[in-house]
């Protein structure tokens, strides 16, 4: 995916798309789950995406993205810098699921940082930082299963 983005309202669409997808993502995991902790953990994963789905579509609706933005022509931005090509699957082990959480919170870490760098304001500024410390936060997560639960099996 070598998109390029037409305008920010585009980018913050997109950032909107990959909260929904985490969403889905989450909750399909969490029904299949078989540690009632794991499940509560994930559903309250979920909920933190839907904030920030909610912020960001409140954001959108909130005004002109070329005031909220410093403009570039063309925007320096491609799809495919902020996608993985691993798809969730209902069937994948534990293992592949947080080696996925892993790459995608971080790709989402990776957008927030950039939009940040881009936002005019301060307050544009702290929200795009908060929501980028929230994903850090999610893989900093996967990884530490992972490296308790997986690494130390093997």
């Amino acid at each position: 995916m070598n998109e390029i983005f037409d305008d920010i309202g585009a980018v913050i669409d997109f950032a909107i798309e990959r909260e929904i997808e985490a969403q889905n993502t989450y909750l399909a995991y969490a029904s299949s789950a078989t540690g009632s902790e794991l499940r509560k953990l994930l559903l309250s994963m979920v909920d933190q995406e839907k904030d920030h789905e909610k912020t960001l579509r409140e954001l959108k609706e909130s005004g002109d993205m070329k005031e909220i933005f410093s403009q570039e022509n063309p925007i320096d931005i491609r799809i495919g810098d902020y996608t993985i090509d691993v798809e969730f699957r209902k069937d994948m082990s534990y293992q592949d699921f947080l080696l996925l959480v892993i790459k995608k919170e971080e790709k989402s870490y990776q957008l927030y940082k950039w939009l940040e760098n881009r936002a005019r304001d301060s307050d544009m500024k702290y929200l795009f930082n908060r929501l980028a410390e929230e994903e850090k936060k999610h893989k900093k997560w996967a990884q530490d299963r992972y490296d308790l639960e997986i690494l130390t099996e093997n």
